[in-house]
């Protein structure tokens, strides 16, 4: 073991050695317990109480017991301590978050949409964090991503069976893009009914389409086309200018890509269909202060845009 030397301790130290060896009633149990040698304890006890000008502890064959003095000073020794701690703590909080690197993942679209504009308020705040955004079209991959370290934190949809640790970030409504050419878009609103007659284009990962949608979509007897698939919502809606179908977009998403297809537009549609974006780790309570702070700039990025 090595062993501290008394000479190097802040003063701090002389009270976690009495209130130690108070607790223990030994000066040697709170010397191994706080790696100091019995001799280093012995010496920082006899500087305290000459600081302090009476005896704290009364030493006999048996071991150490508070004198009546000391019983006055113990609660405000262990005031002083925890303060001490509460502010070694607070420090290394302060630097943590100024240094580090985080992982951010999710959908493109989301990447861009919510991921990246947090990502500027954050590195404003704390310029000196490295951060990576890894996009990933498959909802199961990215979970696997989280699980296995691959990535700190994912934005994403929620689906069924999700394993990791979330939060909800927003409820956002899906609306119906289509062409403006497209009769459907004379409609304020666009009906399952009115939708049964167009195909439906929609956005397709390698695990085939978001639970939510597929079962919308089955509920009230949409066909999706079956001759054009893209994993790339802007490949498909580059598609839609073209064609006289329709396809199912949460707003969020509708209104990133919205300037980058001028010959489309979007409609509410009914019955409703929510999507559910959440924010994933593997752990909350084991997350890193960068990643703490990445959380609050989320929640706020979405608060002040997307509510």
């Amino acid at each position: 073991m090595n062993y501290r030397k008394s000479g190097d301790c802040m003063n701090i130290e002389k009270y976690k050695v009495f209130l130690t060896a108070a607790r223990k009633g030994s000066f040697i149990q709170a010397a191994r317990e706080l790696g100091y040698t019995p001799s280093a304890v012995t010496q920082m006890m006899n500087s305290l109480e000459n600081e302090c000008g009476f005896s704290l502890l009364q030493r006999s064959n048996k071991g150490v017991v508070l004198t009546k003095e000391g019983h006055a000073i113990l609660p405000y020794a262990r005031q002083l301590v925890e303060v001490e701690e509460r502010l070694e703590e607070q420090c290394e909080n302060i630097k943590g978050i100024h240094l580090g690197r985080l992982r951010i993942a999710g959908f493109t679209s989301t990447a861009c949409a919510i991921i990246l504009p947090v990502v500027e308020r954050f590195q404003e705040r704390y310029p000196n964090i490295d951060v990576d955004i890894l996009e990933e079209n498959s909802p199961k991959t990215l979970a696997e991503w989280v699980r296995s370290g691959v990535a700190d934190i994912t934005i994403t949809t929620k689906q069924p069976d999700y394993e990791n640790e979330w939060i909800i970030l927003n409820v956002n409504p899906y609306v119906a893009v289509l062409s403006k050419q497209n009769p459907l878009s004379r409609n304020e609103c666009i009906t399952a009914e009115e939708m049964q007659q167009s195909r439906v284009l929609m956005f397709r990962s390698r695990h085939g389409l978001e639970s939510n949608v597929a079962e919308y979509m089955k509920k009230y007897n949409l066909q999706p086309l079956s001759t054009f698939t893209s994993n790339c919502n802007y490949v498909m809606l580059k598609k839609l200018e073209q064609t006289p179908c329709v396809s199912l977009l949460p707003v969020y998403m509708w209104d990133f890509y919205a300037p980058m297809h001028p010959g489309l537009t979007a409609r509410p549609i009914s019955p409703s269909l929510t999507c559910d974006i959440i924010l994933t780790v593997a752990s909350f309570s084991e997350c890193s202060v960068p990643a703490r702070a990445f959380i609050e700039c989320t929640k706020e990025f979405i608060k002040d845009s997307l509510t």
